[in-house]
């Protein structure tokens, strides 16, 4: 259970939020498709580096320092690692303006706030993995109930919702909106974080058993992650419907042309919210936007330690790694959220372009090492996986 919810919340961060009301302010209900389909990716390639850890109990971050020479490793990690410190800032950011949203504290005293927090998260951790376990699983359950409740109150288009999600086009207005629902929803340093969580199952390794027990650990993993998955893309397409809901109000082509010219914020779309469903709407929205931005630091922790363990061999605990990388991110963040307020949400979006140019240098390894005799023996993917 405890995989389960990190799982889940690695796909429900403040830069899938953002990607998610921007693309419903842009481009409506035409990127439902895409949205599915990357989640439907992101279960592929995450089942598959969860099985290079069930089958070689060692996680990816590790069999890259084994199989890559150095030249090779330490790009590797300094572009994963990128990766890692744009999603603390999205992090940072998300948790500010929900503070800002609920309590009027300033966005770069919010962003302070956010990194302590952000100790407290792991501070929970000591008490055992139950404990972070029931904390997560009750962040979730809070977005889909704010969430939840938003989509119910906007009442939208069915029909639309069907053509959204059944017929692919990208309208040419939201290039850049598409190529950042990729990189939000699978983001590169994810890939390393679930090759390591599967280490906490126990695998028979023995000769006469080992084959059906790695088995029975695959079916069970690709199930697990399957169900996260499909929490994920139910609260991602319930933002994403809200807000193509509000924007198809009234005139439709000048809504569109309006989010085109600028792009509705976290903030602004409080006040969105606030004007379609009254004062409970950014209400919900502050909540969710808050348990997003707290859930998911304790991912990016873990994920970052992982890489670090096992890439370069440069060990540091979690607080240690946790005080590195939200030092890095609090200065560039720092910057956006006191001079250029304004354009949070545009810092925000090119950050999941970001996680997408980035997903490359997680990805390759991923299916090299997967379907790799030498490395998978007998588990190795073959053509049906390959396809």
């Amino acid at each position: 259970m405890y995989c389960l919810s990190n799982r889940s919340i690695a796909y429900l961060d403040p830069g899938n939020i953002c990607s998610d009301l921007h693309c419903g302010a842009v481009a409506g209900y035409k990127l439902i498709w895409l949205l599915f389909l990357t989640h439907a990716l992101g279960l592929y390639v995450q089942t598959l580096s969860a099985r290079i850890g069930i089958v070689t109990g060692r996680n990816l971050a590790q069999h890259c320092h084994e199989q890559y020479a150095r030249s090779i490793r330490i790009p590797l990690w300094l572009v994963c690692e990128l990766a890692i410190i744009g999603s603390d800032i999205q992090e940072s950011i998300g948790t500010a303006i929900a503070l800002y949203l609920l309590f009027g504290v300033q966005i770069w005293a919010g962003i302070l706030v956010a990194a302590l927090l952000s100790y407290v998260i792991l501070g929970i951790q000591r008490f055992g993995a139950r404990k972070v376990e029931a904390l997560f699983i009750a962040m979730i359950a809070i977005m889909c109930a704010c969430f939840g409740v938003e989509v119910f109150m906007s009442s939208p288009d069915v029909r639309e919702i069907t053509k959204g999600l059944l017929i692919p086009r990208i309208p040419a207005s939201a290039t850049v909106q598409a190529v950042g629902i990729v990189g939000a929803v699978i983001m590169p340093h994810n890939l390393f974080l679930h090759s390591a969580l599967v280490g906490t199952r126990r695998i028979k390794r023995a000769a006469d058993v080992r084959h059906a027990s790695i088995r029975e650990a695959n079916f069970y993993t690709t199930l697990e992650s399957g169900v996260a998955l499909l929490f994920s893309f139910a609260i991602n397409a319930t933002i994403m419907i809200v807000f193509a809901d509000i924007y198809s109000r009234g005139n439709s082509a000048k809504s569109v042309h309006m989010a085109e010219q600028h792009l509705p914020g976290l903030v602004e779309a409080a006040d969105l919210l606030r004007g379609a469903f009254g004062d409970l709407g950014p209400l919900l929205w502050a909540i969710g936007l808050l348990s997003s931005g707290q859930s998911s630091t304790a991912t990016g922790t873990m994920a970052g330690q992982y890489l670090m363990e096992g890439m370069m061999r440069l060990r540091a605990s979690p607080w240690l790694r946790l005080f590195i990388s939200r030092s890095t991110s609090l200065v560039p963040t720092m910057l956006v959220g006191v001079l250029f307020t304004s354009r949070l949400d545009q810092f925000d979006e090119w950050l999941n372009v970001l996680q997408s140019l980035a997903l490359p240098f997680a990805l390759i390894p991923t299916l090299k090492l997967a379907q790799s005799s030498h490395v998978m023996s007998e588990f190795a993917v073959g053509p049906r996986w390959r396809a």
